[in-house]
């Protein structure tokens, strides 16, 4: 395959898209973030990130069409955007194992990032499996304003847990019927109540203590 442009000094992957931050997307995508602005036309990164917070389905146009070949450890996930239509739908990041015997009655294991894949037949099908509790609210969404829509349908009782067992708790507690561990709730709580994904902060040693315990 022969691309339109390589992208060198990119620390991130696709998960950045829901964590508007310029500072960090020229910190973390390096040439990238330079092209995504060219590509998109926004006035600088703090557009080109706000764009694609609020428009998900713009990330894949800034970075596939063409497609831009990402350099490094991040670039299997930038390549999947484009091929496949997927960013990393699991949670993505991990919370600090601690003693839990309280049990969430969600069955939600896709995290936040999720939301910037495409939606394909693969990917309605990833939602319908992997996050039961949140497919019918995801099945409505119209692909515009993620924070705004998730932040008024996710299910209250997970806000409610985060409040009295943190959110290292939380991660760590057992959801729903398959028992697993809640981190993708966990990632979610924290994405809805800040704005930033939980990976990209933990990824700069700025995750947000205050909110863990």
């Amino acid at each position: 395959m022969r691309y339109a442009r390589r992208a060198r000094g990119v620390r991130a992957g696709p998960c950045i898209a829901g964590h508007p931050v310029p500072e960090h997307w020229e910190a973390l995508l390096g040439d990238l973030a330079r092209e995504m602005v060219r590509r998109l036309g926004a006035k600088d990164v703090e557009d080109a990130a706000r764009q694609i917070f609020h428009y998900p389905a713009l990330l894949h146009t800034a970075v596939c069409s063409p497609q831009i070949a990402v350099e490094g450890r991040y670039g299997g996930e930038w390549a999947r955007l484009c091929t496949a239509g997927e960013a990393p739908m699991g949670a993505g990041v991990r919370f600090p194992e601690a003693p839990a015997d309280a049990r969430i009655p969600l069955d939600i294991y896709l995290g936040p990032c999720a939301l910037w894949s495409l939606k394909t037949g693969n990917v309605v099908i990833n939602w319908r499996k992997h996050a039961p509790d949140l497919y019918p609210a995801y099945s409505r969404w119209d692909g515009r304003y993620p924070h705004a829509y998730f932040r008024d349908v996710f299910p209250a009782v997970a806000f409610e847990a985060a409040d009295q067992l943190g959110l290292v708790g939380l991660a760590n507690a057992r959801c729903g019927r398959r028992g697993r561990r809640c981190t993708a709730v966990a990632a979610w709580v924290y994405w809805i109540r800040h704005r930033r994904m939980p990976q990209i902060d933990q990824q700069l040693g700025r995750l947000l203590s205050f909110d863990l315990v």
